[in-house]
């Protein structure tokens, strides 16, 4: 009888301390793509293909409930001195947020070690940035006058490059898992 579990494992075997030190690494990555991957386009969202790819291929190699959370916080605190143009503060509360939608979308069985997961919480993990950005400034009285149209386009370019940083994460991601399947098979099947 088919089960319902999910087909890859959700913990790893790894000593905390280890996974810790990933999770920061992982953070450190993503801040520097979100520094140095902003082409200056002018469309809203297009440099979340970088950190959101870094942080879902976080989350694949660390799956240690928590550790995207504390990746993305590792990020806001990378962030300051590699000038990402917000107050610490702020960034703990915007990346660690888009982490921490990470750890929430693996709690409630999102599968995301599969391509369309992926995708689903690379959307997920952008648009929660939207709406903490957007709630901040509706807080601090910035939004005044909202133009519904642009309020929508913006939030359909979140979408649309959110699942194009959780599908690049995921393919880095699986494309070196493939690779280290090959290397190990040849190894094993040498004389």
């Amino acid at each position: 009888m088919p089960t319902l579990a999910p087909s890859e494992p959700r913990t790893t075997h790894r000593h905390l301390a280890v996974d810790l030190a990933v999770a920061i690494a992982i953070g450190f990555v993503a801040a520097l793509a979100k520094r140095y991957l902003d082409f200056r386009l002018g469309i809203p969202g297009h440099a979340g293909v970088g950190w959101i790819a870094a942080l879902t291929f976080g989350w694949l190699i660390n799956r240690r409930p928590g550790m995207s959370a504390l990746a993305g916080v590792s990020m806001a605190v990378s962030g300051v001195p590699l000038g990402l143009g917000h107050s610490l503060a702020y960034n703990v509360v915007l990346y660690g947020a888009a982490g921490g939608t990470l750890d929430v979308l693996a709690f409630v069985r999102v599968p995301i070690w599969r391509i369309w997961g992926a995708a689903a919480a690379g959307a997920g993990v952008h648009v929660v940035k939207f709406a903490v950005i957007f709630a901040i400034a509706w807080m601090s009285g910035i939004v005044k006058n909202v133009e519904v149209f642009g309020f929508t386009a913006a939030l359909r370019n979140h979408v649309i490059f959110g699942a194009a940083g959780g599908l690049l994460g995921w393919a880095v991601w699986r494309g070196g898992r493939d690779l280290i399947d090959r290397r190990t098979v040849r190894r094993d099947s040498a004389p």
